[in-house]
């Protein structure tokens, strides 16, 4: 062998065996601290994604918006808050709000910082441009979100390519996150929709929030956040009733439980004119399964006496969480069933023949029947005697 053909072998062998660089190896070993992993902000907003190889409890983050002066930096607005518990090798993003009035267009920039016990864990910063001429490839022409989920019209100025990130968020935290990936737009607006994947507390308020990410010709993000207040929802689907009892079935419209109740009533119209009075009959109130957003369940029940000859008004209420009418259909029963016959029906009607089973006796046995046998029983006795 040559003495370049070994000095080659040689180079080969020490780039195999050589470590990595440590711009490679930062934080990959699964011992690092916890760090900020991505930032975005802009004048109304802003969101911070944090990563630990390890579970973290209560750290800081010091949030400062800042407006590059020709001398001296301008702090717009400044937040600090607690970043609470995470778990280990999870991604956890919180998010805060600002709240800043007449805001100038120009560059501003995002300062963060981690801390634990005052000591600066990581640190990270972002800039944007406010009040940019230059046009974006995409706009948020609505956005509504609400107990079920959160919808979000785009209209595009380019055609593009992007991906969406819903986000629902209760106070600092990102309670649930779906992401709709490499959706595009051509030349017409569209809704963009997801539902909530958490379970939310009745009349407690959050925030929805979507962030659009297009990727050319530069990678860059549209974000726009609104209020809600969760409320406990579900509509009546489909409703059957006769005579004999009613049944309606109701659907989830919400992601608070709904535990709410189904109330019939029904009332005997006296003028089928329309003009004419109508006198209550009787009401039945019955509890409705727990249902989510989609969840639907069936309630049933009978009238304590089948409905005789007549048209009667069938008024179904559904009462939500607090005790509030959330619907109320009405509808008509109209029964043909004699009063006779309706008391030969009833389930308790003392009606039985002699033959046939009673509660107090044997089946098919009479007393005189009891009385006789007995009376043969006690001759052959006294005669065996």
């Amino acid at each position: 062998m040559t003495m370049k053909a070994a000095l080659f072998v040689l180079a080969l062998f020490l780039i195999s065996v050589l470590p990595a660089s440590a711009a490679d190896t930062s934080q990959v070993d699964g011992t690092g601290p916890a760090r900020i992993a991505e930032l975005y902000s802009d004048i109304e907003s802003f969101d911070v994604t944090l990563y630990s190889a390890q579970p973290e409890e209560n750290l800081t983050l010091e949030m400062s918006l800042v407006s590059p002066g020709r001398e001296t930096e301008e702090v717009i607005a400044t937040q600090e808050f607690s970043t609470g518990s995470f778990p280990a090798n999870t991604r956890v993003t919180k998010v805060g709000f600002w709240d800043v009035r007449s805001a100038e267009r120009g560059a501003y920039t995002l300062k963060a910082r981690l801390l634990e016990n005052g000591q600066v864990l990581s640190e990270s910063e972002y800039s944007f441009v406010y009040g940019s001429n230059s046009a974006f490839r995409l706009q948020v022409d609505d956005l509504v979100p609400n107990s079920e989920g959160i919808t979000v019209v785009l209209s595009p100025n380019q055609a593009s390519l992007f991906d969406i990130e819903y986000m629902l968020i209760d106070g600092h935290d990102v309670i649930y996150r779906a992401t709709t990936e490499k959706a595009s737009l051509t030349s017409v607006p569209e809704a963009f929709s997801a539902s909530w994947g958490s379970l939310l507390e009745n009349n407690k308020e959050y925030a929805g929030r979507v962030k659009v990410q297009v990727y050319s010709p530069n990678r860059g993000f549209i974000a726009s956040t609104e209020n809600f207040t969760a409320r406990d929802d579900a509509d009546i689907t489909d409703i059957y009733q006769d005579e004999t009892g009613a049944s309606a079935t109701v659907l989830g419209r919400s992601q608070v439980p709904f535990e709410g109740n189904l109330v019939f009533s029904v009332y005997k119209v006296q003028d089928t004119s329309g003009q004419g009075s109508s006198v209550f009959v009787e009401s039945v109130r019955e509890r409705v399964p727990v249902l989510l957003n989609d969840d639907d369940e069936t309630v049933e029940v009978a009238w304590k006496e089948r409905l005789t000859e007549g048209v009667y008004r069938l008024e179904i209420e559904l009462i939500g969480n607090d005790g509030d009418v959330i619907e109320r259909r009405e509808t008509i029963i109209e029964s043909d069933l004699s009063p006779s016959n309706a008391s030969e029906v009833r389930p308790d009607a003392g009606n039985e023949t002699s033959g046939e089973n009673d509660e107090n006796g044997i089946p098919g046995f009479s007393v005189a029947a009891g009385v006789a046998g007995i009376s043969v029983v006690f001759a052959l006795f006294r005669k065996l005697h």
